[in-house]
C-alpha cells in the first residue's frame, strides 16, 4: 500500500505540470510487443510489496518525448521504479482508438503487470471494458472522472481515478501575471473541453484578484 501510494502521488505530481495537454533517464526496458493474449493472476499492486509489482503505462494519443501528459507520467513511472527495483515498461497503442487501447491493456495482462497507469479521458472506455476482466490488475487513471465514464458507472475498487483542479492552475497563472506587470492579457485554451473551460475561468478569476 505504501509504494501503490507512493507511485500514484509521484505520477499525479508530474502529470499535474502539463493538467491542460490533450494527453499527456528513459527506461532501459525494450517496449513488450503489441499482442493481446490472456491475463495472468497478480496479486493486487496495494497489498504486495514493491518487488512484486510490474509496472506498465500506455500512452495516449502522444508518444513518450511529448513534452506533455505522455512524457511526464513515463518519467515519474520509470523513476519510481528504477529508485524501488520495480520493473517498468510502456505500451504505445497502434491507433488512436479504445481497441487499441484495450489490446495493449491485454498485452500487459499477459506478460504479468500488475500495476497499469493511463494517462488522459480517452481511456474512460477502455478502462470500462477492462477493468472487472482483470481484477488483480489496479490500474491509475489520470484526468479521468464521473463525467468521461458516465454517471451511472460504478468504480470498480481496482481502478484509481485522479482528477484535477485546473482551475487552480489557472487562477495562478492570471495573478501572476498581472504582478509581473502585464496589462493586455488574453487567454488561448485549444479545444473547449470542461479542464480548459475551468481553467480559463481560473485565470480570469486570478488576474482581477491581482489587479
Amino acid at each position: 500500500m505504501k509504494n501503490f501510494k507512493k507511485l500514484s502521488a509521484l505520477v499525479l505530481a508530474g502529470a499535474m505540470v502539463f493538467s491542460l495537454a490533450a494527453c499527456g533517464g528513459g527506461s532501459n526496458e525494450t517496449p513488450a510487443p503489441e499482442t493481446t493474449a490472456p491475463a495472468e493472476s497478480g496479486a493486487p499492486a496495494e497489498t504486495t510489496p514493491a518487488t512484486d509489482m510490474k509496472v506498465a503505462m500506455i500512452t495516449d494519443y502522444g508518444d513518450i518525448t511529448d513534452q506533455s501528459f505522455n512524457q511526464t507520467t513515463y518519467e515519474a513511472c520509470n523513476e519510481f521504479c528504477t529508485a524501488n527495483s520495480v520493473k517498468f515498461t510502456y505500451y504505445k497503442p497502434a491507433g488512436d482508438s479504445t481497441a487499441e487501447r484495450v489490446a495493449m491493456v491485454d498485452a500487459a495482462a499477459a506478460e504479468g503487470y500488475n500495476v497499469v497507469v493511463m494517462p488522459g479521458y480517452a481511456f474512460a472506455e477502455t478502462i470500462k471494458e477492462t477493468a472487472e476482466m482483470y481484477p488483480d490488475i489496479t490500474f491509475i487513471a489520470l484526468d479521468v472522472g464521473e463525467g468521461d465514464l458516465g454517471a451511472d458507472y460504478t468504480v470498480p475498487s481496482n481502478v484509481y481515478c485522479a482528477v484535477y483542479q485546473e482551475e487552480l492552475c489557472g487562477y495562478m497563472a492570471g495573478y501572476a501575471a498581472v504582478k509581473l506587470g502585464y496589462t493586455h492579457l488574453g487567454f488561448l485554451g485549444g479545444m473547449a473541453v470542461p479542464a480548459v473551460q475551468r481553467y480559463g475561468y481560473g485565470f480570469v478569476q486570478g488576474a482581477d484578484a491581482a489587479a
